[in-house]
């Protein structure tokens, strides 16, 4: 799933000091409110784009707009599952640090550990890299968080969500890592200024909620009717 880089904020305050500006006209209100009833907002409205802009359908049909224009959004048949799932997803990514952790198991020495093992077991020695198998493919339902710890059984789902081409999982692969900079000879070691720098456990905590966010989107798009209404498909 490819996704955009840039950024649409609901609030506009350089376009009204006094607080009220927005990123959703009062035409667009207009347009939906006369399309789906009165009782429509503009934060369903927020709600719904995130949504829609979710859609398998749509992003295939808008991959080449994406890159160079804005996005363009549809009068979908059913406005509720597109705003639900929008609001569900937003508070994934979101609140991507407080999900619940889903339960990937954590072995340390090879045996199941939640957190007993001495605070050097978690912590990440130069990078974080995916098991390999025999063939020395990738297997990427195992985790090397170091040489003694790693995280087992990551479901497929896990990877099925990318922002920018890359997994939540495969973006703290490549983000946490420790960065040596000959020049300066200044040392970038995120066991030492991320949350987990007191707590190493938190780590794995955090590797696991990523995991959870990863899935519950692959459900909830997986869920989506489809965005475009029926007279465009043919379009």
């Amino acid at each position: 799933m490819a996704d955009m880089t840039d950024a649409l904020p609901l609030d506009l305050p350089e376009a009204d000091p006094a607080g009220d500006g927005d990123n959703i006209t009062d035409w667009a209100l207009e347009q939906f409110q006369e399309r789906y009833g009165a009782e429509i907002t503009k934060d369903d409205i927020w709600e719904y784009v995130y949504g829609v802009m979710h859609a398998p359908d749509w992003r295939e049909r808008y991959r080449h707009d994406l890159q160079r224009n804005l996005p363009r959004i549809p009068l979908a048949d059913d406005f509720e599952a597109f705003r639900s799932a929008g609001r569900e997803l937003m508070d994934l990514h979101i609140g991507y640090e407080t999900v619940g952790e889903w339960r990937v198991e954590c072995q340390v020495d090879g045996e199941t550990d939640e957190g007993d093992a001495e605070d050097g077991a978690y912590r990440i020695e130069a990078r974080m890299r995916w098991s390999k198998r025999q063939d020395k493919t990738e297997d990427r339902s195992v985790l090397l968080v170091n040489s003694r710890c790693r995280l087992v059984d990551i479901p497929q789902e896990a990877h099925d969500y990318t922002v920018s081409g890359r997994s939540p999982l495969q973006w703290a692969i490549d983000s946490l890592r420790v960065k040596h900079d000959k020049a300066s000879g200044i040392v970038d070691d995120p066991n030492g200024w991320h949350v987990w720098a007191d707590e190493p456990f938190n780590l794995i905590r955090h590797l696991r909620r990523l995991v959870t966010v990863s899935v519950e989107t692959a459900r909830i798009v997986g869920g989506l009717p489809p965005s475009l209404p029926e007279r465009d498909t043919d379009d």
